[in-house]
């Protein structure tokens, strides 16, 4: 990509070039982080997780996922009929 130059207006705002916002799928209302590295800015997206949610996102429940998929793929798992069927495989 060429380098775009953008201007700081007033209420030092910066306009993303188009060419970046398409490659990096930005959107109006999407966040952005700023870190100052050797001299220079970068800007990161940020993806916001709902605290309700942030257990879905935790190391565990990632691994647990993980192994589960993993169980999957090996053929490890049971289909059921009914909920009846179900029952009686766990009640055994």
């Amino acid at each position: 990509m060429a380098v775009a130059i953008s201007r700081i207006t007033g209420h030092y705002q910066v306009v993303i070039p188009r060419e970046v916002r398409e490659k990096s799928g930005l959107k109006k209302g999407d966040l952005v982080s700023f870190q100052e590295k050797d001299g220079e800015i970068v800007m990161n997206p940020v993806r916001v997780i709902r605290r309700d949610q942030s257990y879905f996102w935790s190391k565990e429940w990632q691994k647990s996922i993980k192994k589960s998929e993993e169980e999957i793929k090996k053929g490890g798992y049971k289909t059921y009929r009914s909920g009846n069927q179900l029952r009686e495989d766990i009640e055994k």
